[in-house]
C-alpha cells in the first residue's frame, strides 16, 4: 500500500476521521500502536465506518480500482472494530 503515496494518505485521513468518531474518541497520531489489536479498544458502527470511507472516497475521486484498494487496506487494517466489547 506504501508505494502508492496518495492512497496512503487518503487511508490515513479515513483512519483518522473513524478514530475522532469512535468511541471512546481519539486522536489516531496520538495512539500508541505498538501492542497487538490496540484498535479493538475503540467501536464504530460498520453502518458509521462505510459512511467515512465512501465519503472520502468521492471527495477524492478515486476510480473503482483506488477505491477497492483504499477499502482493503482500511477494513483488513486497523479501523475501529465495529463489535462492541461487553465488559
Amino acid at each position: 500500500m506504501r508505494k502508492n503515496e496518495k492512497l496512503w494518505e487518503i487511508c490515513l485521513e479515513i483512519y483518522k476521521k473513524m478514530y475522532q468518531e469512535s468511541s471512546p474518541h481519539a486522536d489516531f497520531d496520538q495512539l500508541d500502536k505498538t501492542k497487538p489489536d490496540w484498535f479493538m479498544k475503540f467501536y464504530l458502527s460498520e453502518e458509521n465506518q462505510i459512511k467515512i470511507v465512501e465519503r472520502i472516497l468521492e471527495e477524492k475521486r478515486c476510480n473503482k480500482n483506488e477505491r477497492r484498494i483504499v477499502r482493503n487496506e482500511i477494513y483488513l487494517g486497523c479501523a475501529p472494530s465495529w463489535v462492541k466489547n461487553k465488559k
